[in-house]
């Protein structure tokens, strides 16, 4: 069974173990339960998500060893091995596989169209309430929010394209 092994002074260690006797626990049981306690998701990992327990290795020449770390550094990576990851689950399921950049992109544009959701229930909650307001609202104001959405989804649009291209996805 894995283990997880901790660094502790020796006044450290004696209170743990005064702890875990005084609940009647042994050091590994109260350990577990707090972890339960604490990260219930890190204590359920394979249970939610698929565990990656496999590794395989690659050997690659140092001309493809430089390409692949410009590869890395162009596209936001962090390391090669996740840049590779990302190559080969994009190429099992056929789907794109965002970086950290771009799924922070897309959390942003999410923000963006929540703001656009909101300055358009204003606009419909003053033009069926309120109609003597209704003056109030101006095609330059319908222009302006039909510009954003625009600019949105063109912003989205391409961030998938290039991950599509990035990956060898076909738009199908």
């Amino acid at each position: 069974m894995p283990k997880t092994e901790a660094v502790l002074s020796n006044n450290e260690k004696h209170n743990w173990q005064e702890f875990c006797q005084s609940h009647s626990m042994s050091e590994a049981e109260m350990l577990r339960m707090m972890i339960h306690k604490v990260a219930p998701e890190a204590a359920n990992a394979c249970q939610t998500k698929q565990c990656r327990t496999n590794k395989i290795t690659i050997r690659l020449s140092t001309e493809n060893v430089q390409k692949l770390d410009a590869l890395v550094q162009a596209e936001g990576y962090l390391s090669q091995t996740s840049w590779v990851t990302s190559a080969v689950m994009a190429n099992l399921i056929r789907e794109p596989v965002l970086t950290k950049d771009e799924m922070s992109e897309l959390r942003d544009s999410n923000r963006q169209l929540a703001a656009i959701g909101r300055n358009l229930n204003q606009i419909a909650r003053v033009l069926n309430i309120e109609f003597r307001y209704s003056d109030k609202i101006t095609r330059e104001m319908i222009e302006m929010l039909e510009t954003r959405i625009n600019k949105h989804t063109d912003k989205v649009y391409q961030l998938l394209c290039q991950n599509q291209r990035r990956w060898g996805i076909n738009n199908e």
